[in-house]
């Protein structure tokens, strides 16, 4: 009873928190508020240059830029049926291995999480809410934002200075954590898309400095902005059975976090450009740490998250321009972006492993650019692969490979002799579908798990009630949502406008 009370008040205080601020929301929408579209690493010299490429800030004009964005999320998660052979009866709540030990984790009857439990008539016992398989995905949203970026240039335009930021405008940020296993029948009882929800809400902002060595060659380097928080919390409860009565204190203190990102840009010729960037890891991390005191007895405990994980990265492109007259130029583009996913820490900070390693990736992208006089148009096609293995075993990891497009459309003008440029873009991904079908751990008999990474057993063959078998304990009882298996497909599709004022 302890333990449970020590992790729901961890968390309800997430006493200790450390946070560093990544951009996975950058990395999907791209270069908004220029002309970087899909390629901003390597192309669209604008204010997002600051957190793709802080070299190419030298290209822009300096200036303010504001802007709105709409994105939403349509991410289909079906499960497949499950045999009643598989479900959890019910009386099996206080099982143990015939041999005495403990069952490693507590499952709930399939049928109390599909329909809930009524409270007993003498009040012994509580009502429990149901909780249906899938009924609590978190794959729909629909999400705005506010952009701005500032570019400043000195030194006979030399140095570049640039600022970004993308702001979510419901809520500033979210941080959601699920199990990605069987322990999350107890929470939604539902899979959730891994690189989505939550990571679309991250606070994004970044500044950077772009130098001119010479004529044809930028170097930059720059930085996202987060935080380093504490926070402590002394709880105190004087009766177990009234948790609801407790003395907490909280103490919090925040400090500014920097990670790194720098990036080069070289034209070896009028028509051709050539660029480079890499990318430290980012993430925020929640660490739980507080002390508990119980009926005069005082216990530590913790527990950690992670949020926004976003690994190594680095990306090459190069450019040319194949038609240039008077003031329209057609040029065509192409990049490579690696991304070592394969130290992914996920939600509860459980880094993946064995033969469900995450993968690294290398997606690429290309595109056309056009400008003529004070029109400039782009468009762009990526493909990027899923790092995800196929979830056949215990976890589930869900994610797509997908395909995108965007467009985006400029026109420069001037009111009252003040240069200006409304932009507009759209985007567009689609989630290819995939299916997963899960394998059956061996039978084991003694009840000892051989097979930690295939779906858990939570019923082992060996489970006796007292002195009885315990009820359908032969083969696999599992509650978990992603058997026997599961099917993921969908759409992100993003639009917004922007106002640069160049000064």
């Amino acid at each position: 009873m302890r333990q449970l009370y020590v992790v729901c008040l961890a968390l309800l205080v997430f006493g200790g928190a450390q946070v560093a601020h990544a951009s996975p929301l950058l990395e999907l929408t791209g270069g908004f508020g220029g002309m970087g579209g899909l390629q901003a690493r390597h192309t669209g010299p604008s204010a997002a240059s600051s957190y793709f490429n802080p070299a190419l800030l030298t290209g822009v004009r300096p200036g303010l830029t504001v802007g709105f964005l709409v994105l939403n999320s349509n991410i289909a998660l079906r499960v497949d049926a499950r045999h009643p052979e598989n479900e959890v009866l019910d009386g099996n709540q206080n099982a143990f291995h015939a041999n005495g030990d403990p069952i490693d984790g507590k499952p709930l009857p399939t049928d109390w999480l599909q329909n809930g439990r009524e409270a007993s008539a003498d009040g012994s016992t509580a009502a429990l809410d149901a909780r249906p398989r899938q009924h609590a995905g978190s794959g729909d949203a629909t999400l705005t934002y506010g952009a701005i970026g500032l570019v400043v240039k000195l030194f006979k335009e030399r140095l570049a200075l640039g600022v970004y930021g993308l702001v979510p405008l419901k809520n500033f940020i979210t941080m959601s954590s699920f199990y990605v296993d069987e322990r999350e029948q107890s929470m939604t009882n539902s899979l959730h898309p891994e690189m989505y929800g939550d990571r679309l809400t991250a606070l994004s902002f970044a500044f950077a400095a772009g130098l001119r060595i010479t004529d044809s060659l930028s170097i930059g380097a720059g930085a996202t902005l987060g935080l380093n928080a504490y926070a402590g919390a002394p709880v105190y409860v004087a009766d177990a059975t009234k948790i609801a009565d407790l003395d907490l204190n909280i103490d919090v203190t925040a400090k500014v976090a920097l990670t790194p990102h720098a990036g080069i840009a070289w034209n070896p010729g009028k028509r051709l450009h050539l660029s480079g960037t890499v990318h430290a890891p980012q993430k925020l991390d929640v660490e739980s740490d507080f002390k508990f005191l119980l009926a005069g007895n005082e216990q530590a405990s913790g527990l950690a998250f992670t949020f926004y994980f976003q690994p190594w990265q680095a990306s090459g492109g190069a450019g040319y321009d194949f038609y240039v007259h008077g003031d329209q130029t057609w040029g065509v583009s192409g990049m490579v972006h690696y991304q070592r996913w394969s130290k992914y820490i996920d939600r509860q900070s459980v880094r993946p492993d064995g033969a469900y390693e995450w993968m690294d990736t290398l997606s690429g992208a290309a595109g056309l650019r056009m400008k003529n006089g004070s029109l400039s148009l782009g468009a762009d096609g990526q493909y990027k692969p899923s790092p995800v293995p196929a979830q056949t075993g215990r976890t589930n990891y869900v994610d797509n490979d997908r395909i995108g497009m965007s467009l985006t459309m400029e026109y420069a003008f001037e009111i009252a002799e003040v240069p200006m440029m409304i932009g507009g873009q759209l985007q567009l991904y689609r989630l290819l579908e995939r299916h997963v079908t899960k394998l059956a751990p061996p039978v084991s008999a003694d009840g000892v798990n051989r097979t930690p990474q295939l779906v858990k057993d939570e019923v082992p063959d060996d489970a006796v009630v007292g002195r009885n078998p315990a009820a359908g304990r032969d083969g696999l009882q599992t509650n978990n949502a992603g058997w026997p298996g599961y099917s993921s497909l969908g759409w992100v599709s993003s639009g917004g406008l922007y106002l640069s004022v160049f000064l």
